[in-house]
């Protein structure tokens, strides 16, 4: 009998979505790997602060910038489900 090898990263990822923890893990990889999450633009403008839920909280850098991004937040929830296409973002809230 052969064995088929898998990626170590298709093991983890399915390990993680049987126990439920998955959704988490990829909050947390958002969490700390912003530059890489979201388009460059506005990395620089804002930071993540954590998720509540699907609501993913940021953090601007001044209150106007946090005014401008009010008119990104669909296009930033679109790049994020798109990338990460088992999270489901419902909502931004902008501080």
């Amino acid at each position: 009998m052969q064995h088929k090898t898998k990626p170590i990263g298709k093991i983890l990822q399915s390990v993680l979505k049987d126990i439920n923890a998955y959704d988490n893990f990829i909050k947390l990889w958002i969490l700390q790997n912003w530059n890489e999450a979201m388009i460059k633009p506005i990395t620089q403008i804002c930071r993540p602060v954590k998720f509540d839920g699907d609501v993913l909280i940021v953090e601007a850098i001044s209150e106007s910038w946090a005014n401008e991004l009010q008119r990104f937040k669909r296009e930033m929830i679109d790049i994020l489900n798109r990338k990460f296409n088992h999270l489901n973002v419902k909502d931004i809230k902008i501080v």
